[in-house]
C-alpha cells in the first residue's frame, strides 16, 4: 500500500517531535557529523529501504537535509512513503531553517 508524507516547516517539527517523532539527517554521513539537529539520527537517503527496520512505524518520522534546494529529503520521504509509511514529515528548510530560528544543533565530528 502507498504511503504519503507531508512538508512541513520547523514549528510543525517541533510539534511532532514533542509527540515523540524521530528526526532523521539524510545526507552523507561527512555532512552529518559535521552538524545537525540535536536528537537527530543519521540514515542517508540513499540507504532508507535496507535501514527500514531501524525506523519506527508508529511514531512521527521527519526527514531533512541541508535547504529549500537539498533533494534528499524529497528521496527519503518519497521512498519512505512507497514502502507503505504513512506518518512521514519533509522538513523541506531542513538544517538552515532550523539553525535560522535559532534552534540546537550538535556535531560529532
Amino acid at each position: 500500500m502507498q504511503g504519503r508524507y507531508e512538508e512541513v516547516d520547523y514549528k510543525r517539527v517541533l510539534e511532532l517531535l514533542k509527540q515523540g517523532g524521530l528526526i532523521i539527517d539524510v545526507r552523507e554521513p561527512k555532512s552529518y557529523a559535521k552538524e545537525h539537529i540535536k536528537g537527530a539520527i543519521n540514515i542517508p537517503a540513499s540507504e532508507i529501504e535496507k535501514r527500514l527496520p531501524e525506523i519506527p512505524a508508529d511514531k512521527p518520522v521527519i526527514v531533512y537535509c541541508t535547504n529549500y534546494s537539498c533533494t534528499a529529503s524529497l528521496v527519503a520521504a518519497r521512498k519512505l512513503a512507497e514502502l507503505g509509511r504513512t506518518n512521514v514529515y519533509r522538513f523541506v528548510g531542513g538544517l538552515l531553517e532550523w539553525k535560522t530560528a535559532g534552534l540546537p544543533t550538535e556535531s560529532s565530528a
